[in-house]
């Protein structure tokens, strides 16, 4: 993990991710058809569902040694990516979890992220912990990424049934510091191989870090004053763009993301450099 993690607020983002899963669970008990499509995805809401009540009762084995996330990647022996193997673990997670009465889902989502918090509070801070992904994790990130998929999938299941999904500055910006130290593990390596540059990332009322990326490697670390280009950007957006949920074009143009710096062209690249997380 990356230093500019250390001052993640574990408890902010347990009481975030708590909130935010009750707020799905709200969603899931009005919709008004467990499979109905989800815009963009290959799952219906029912299924949308099941995968954030696998995902968090997975991470909190994992926090609690239950589960050994090796066992994955036999399943996955051919994914070169975090987000392949994710991808592998995300169906058969919902092979495992058969459940899809929407109420049923709802009230399941609450309880286990209220269980991954308890035994998240219990390990410390700095250990790192196998996911997944194939990638280690510190409490406080994991429980980001859980926040970060309450969120967005929150979002895809209130497009499908045309709900309004507002998203805090706040919570963008606890989930944002997950992503942060899971960014070097996504980077494209096709796209980088050879490239060189260095971009500060601005948020609005919240941090700034500086993104290395070196020949198909990366690096965050705190910001120097030292980069080719900065990112000044809304944190939902930022957000959106990241999970591939929305265009960078698009929110550029509502001024939700804007560049500057010696070579603000390379703005343009920055949507390339990692893969969607």
């Amino acid at each position: 993990m990356v230093s500019v993690t250390s001052d993640m607020d574990i408890a902010a983002s347990s009481r975030a991710l708590r909130q935010a899963a009750a707020r799905t669970a709200a969603l899931l008990r009005t919709a008004p058809e467990a499979d109905a499509p989800v815009p963009g995805l290959v799952w219906s809401v029912a299924e949308t569902a099941a995968h954030l009540v696998g995902g968090l009762q997975h991470y909190t084995a994992f926090v609690t040694g239950n589960e050994d996330a090796r066992e994955y990647f036999q399943l996955a022996a051919d994914a070169k990516t975090p987000a392949e193997r994710a991808a592998v673990a995300n169906a058969r997670a919902l092979d495992e979890l058969a459940e899809r009465d929407l109420g049923r889902l709802a009230d399941m989502m609450v309880e286990a992220a209220a269980n991954f918090v308890t035994v998240a509070a219990g390990r410390p801070h700095d250990e790192l912990i196998l996911t997944d992904t194939g990638l280690f994790m510190t409490v406080p990130v994991m429980t980001a990424a859980m926040l970060g998929e309450q969120l967005v999938h929150g979002l895809d299941i209130a497009r499908a049934v045309r709900r309004r999904w507002p998203i805090a500055r706040d919570d963008a910006l606890l989930v944002i510091g997950g992503v942060m130290a899971m960014a070097p593990e996504y980077v494209d390596r096709q796209q980088t191989a050879g490239l060189h540059v260095a971009y500060e990332l601005r948020f609005k009322g919240g941090p700034r870090y500086k993104l290395t990326i070196d020949d198909a490697t990366a690096a965050v670390t705190a910001p120097d004053g030292r980069a080719d280009c900065w990112i000044f950007a809304d944190p939902a957006a930022f957000l959106l763009v990241g999970y591939g949920r929305a265009g960078q074009w698009g929110q550029a143009l509502r001024g939700k993301i804007v560049v500057g710096g010696r070579k603000p062209w390379l703005g343009l690249k920055f949507g390339k450099i990692l893969t969607s997380i």
